[in-house]
């Protein structure tokens, strides 16, 4: 089970240890190439730690703004007299695409990597691989949990819906992944998406506002 995170897709490409492209996911077929502006990112390596790693390989995952670093970021566009983000996710994707790679250096993106693809892998099994990509140097999130049974699925679903508004980051729902390589090929694809994953995607949290009568 996994945190599904509320930012801009991200696949990027290692090959003999170094980061080699960035490109976003876009519609799942097409997306565009930021890789000068993913390489100012500091949670993502340009230069692999360690060894076992795969001649060449992607690996997946999300780019997003930090609450408190949205906070900010918006208080210096007011400040500025600029419009301010929307939301942290419409800022994470425009400033992804945006063409000025020293611009983007500047906003506080993160990014959080669930998903390793490629031959000649560590391990025949998601998490044991997500945990070894961890040594290489990439921010695998601590929460990630291999479950057993249906009853532990439940009640991570239910442990992280309480729980979402103390996260540093926004998110949207949960992932549940078949952690077998071989089962995964043997569920395949649907037109749009894996069958071995589902995601589960929280209600949105209420908001309540204060009316004074006159």
């Amino acid at each position: 089970c996994e945190l599904k995170y509320d930012g801009a897709a991200i696949g990027l490409t290692y090959e003999f240890g170094k980061l080699k492209h960035g490109v976003t996911r876009g519609d799942g077929v097409r997306g565009d190439d930021v890789t000068a502006n993913v390489k100012t990112i500091r949670s993502i390596p340009l230069v692999l730690r360690g060894s076992g790693f795969p001649e060449s390989f992607e690996i997946r995952g999300e780019i997003f703004i930090p609450k408190d670093g949205f906070e900010k970021l918006n208080a210096d566009r007011e400040k500025n007299g600029e419009i301010p983000f929307v939301n942290p996710r419409n800022a994470a994707s425009g400033t992804l695409k945006t063409q000025n790679s020293s611009l983007v250096a500047k906003r506080p993106l993160d990014c959080h990597l669930y998903h390793l693809l490629g031959d000649n892998l560590p391990y025949n099994s998601h998490h044991e691989n997500m945990q070894k990509a961890r040594e290489w140097g990439f921010n695998i999130p601590s929460h990630m949990e291999k479950i057993n049974n249906l009853q532990e699925v439940f009640e991570f679903i239910e442990k992280w819906d309480s729980e979402r508004v103390n996260l540093p980051f926004d998110i949207d729902g949960i992932v549940v992944k078949v952690n077998s390589y071989l089962q995964q090929s043997q569920l395949g694809f649907t037109a749009k998406s894996p069958r071995w994953a589902i995601a589960y995607k929280f209600k949105a949290a209420p908001v309540y506002h204060l009316l004074i009568k006159n």
